[in-house]
């Protein structure tokens, strides 16, 4: 591209007429986001509820779940709908255009790596302190509340959370480092600040997106039991995948880019998949009140005849 051709942020721009595979791609996005939202929203209500889990374990998993939630709502609401259409209806007198913008403004895809990027960043840290919190909960019980005490939870949570945002910013504050959402590349990706320029990946990215999978290696050398193995094994492999990608703008890496977001997703999926499949306590919340309901409900009218008819041998 030549120095008069250039554009600041054409990376984060769509392609003016969506294809098949933006199509396909945007909507499997987009359903499969608001059901983990869903899905999400549901281990939360489970984790107040069920008084199983009213300790350091539900803190950090519901830490970690808001993260997710986070996440899944920014492709829910802006990275799916940008992939598939042009969605500023209100730019253009409420025109449905079935095409994918090409001069959106530039905070919004930016915007959706602070806030999308962030989720997904903070949860990866998050299950760092939800698999320490279940490998001392099984090796080490005795120290299990001097350790996670309400107090401590939180400075965990802070500890994981807090330093996302300051890495995230060191992308816009050092230059040629920025990432946004791109509908073209179906994920974050690099944008660079001047014409043929010499990378097309950012080195702040790099560093972040090492740091996790570090912590996720860590975490999988010593899982506690067979829920935190699949969980750790799921997010390795996808942290994986994201270092390959490297959010990098190519077109012959989108087989590996297309798979560390789709992942990311399904790493999510199994996480809040994992609290029902794996604890019969969200089970029995779920399911059994109801069966023990209808169960009671059935015996009580099955009960009345016996009694009418006794009353009225009786009294033959």
């Amino acid at each position: 591209m030549n120095a008069s051709e250039f554009v600041f942020g054409w990376e984060l721009q769509g392609r003016g007429q969506p294809t098949t595979k933006d199509i396909v791609l945007g909507v499997i996005m987009f359903v499969l986001c608001f059901f983990l939202v869903l899905l999400g929203s549901l281990n939360v209500y489970i984790v107040r509820k069920v008084e199983a889990f009213h300790n350091a374990f539900g803190w950090f998993w519901i830490a970690r779940t808001c993260a997710e939630i986070t996440s899944n709502a920014v492709h829910v609401l802006y990275s799916a709908p940008v992939t598939i259409l042009y969605v500023f209806l209100a730019l253009y007198k409420l025109d449905l255009l079935s095409s994918q913008p090409k001069n959106i403004p530039l905070f919004l895809g930016f915007g959706a790596l602070v806030v999308g990027g962030g989720g997904g960043i903070s949860s990866c840290m998050l299950h760092q302190a939800v698999s320490a919190n279940r490998f001392i909960a099984v090796y080490k019980p005795l120290q299990y509340k001097f350790i996670f005490s309400k107090a401590n939870c939180f400075k965990m949570i802070a500890a994981c959370v807090m330093p996302v945002p300051f890495g995230l910013a060191l992308t816009f504050v050092i230059p040629c480092n920025m990432i946004g959402f791109s509908p073209i590349m179906y994920d974050y990706a690099f944008v660079a600040c001047e014409p043929n320029f010499y990378r097309n990946y950012s080195k702040v990215g790099s560093v972040l997106n090492k740091l996790c999978e570090e912590s996720l290696l860590e975490s999988f050398e010593n899982p506690s039991d067979l829920q935190a193995a699949l969980q750790n094994v799921t997010m390795v492999i996808t942290t994986v995948f994201i270092v390959l990608s490297n959010h990098r703008f190519s077109v012959d890496d989108e087989v590996e880019r297309i798979l560390a977001f789709y992942m990311i997703l399904l790493a999510h999926l199994g996480n809040s998949f994992s609290l029902i499949l794996f604890n019969p306590e969200v089970r029995r919340f779920l399911f059994t009140k109801k069966v023990s309901d209808t169960g009671t409900s059935t015996t009580s009218n099955a009960s009345v005849p016996n009694v009418r008819s006794k009353r009225t041998t009786t009294h033959s």
